[in-house]
């Protein structure tokens, strides 16, 4: 299945592992540096985006004030949030999106944005 997803990252290394990797499986990438950029990218982009893909933290918006703005423009909007702080887990952002630590392996980031993209359950948007 080939998918449109949103890639909100401020470290530029990872975004582009990111992208790499999501282009070797076919899908299209939008890329940006951070929530206001991902915001933007997502308000130009005039067809369906399969999933977000953002970074907790990051400079000018960060990943959960993005997911909360983004959502209301596109609420069947799939989310998978990325995070490399120790010690944080759904329950310290509270949140209820899938979660995924960095740095991480290139086969277990492809196996969750799998997840993510097929998994009914986790495409059900909850702040």
């Amino acid at each position: 299945m080939v998918c449109v997803i949103l890639v909100a990252e401020d470290e530029v290394m990872i975004r582009n592992i990111v992208r790499h990797l999501l282009e070797a499986d076919g899908h299209e990438v939008l890329a940006a540096a951070d929530g206001e950029e991902a915001l933007a990218l997502s308000r130009q982009y005039a067809g369906t985006i399969d999933l977000l893909i953002t970074d907790v933290v990051m400079p000018r918006m960060d990943g959960l004030s993005l997911i909360r703005q983004i959502l209301e423009e596109r609420p069947n909007l799939r989310i998978l949030v990325m995070s490399g702080r120790p010690n944080v887990e759904n329950e310290t952002l509270n949140i209820n999106f899938p979660l995924l630590r960095k740095p991480f392996m290139p086969a277990v980031f492809r196996e969750k944005v799998r997840e993510v993209l097929n998994d009914p359950q986790t495409n059900i948007p909850k702040l």
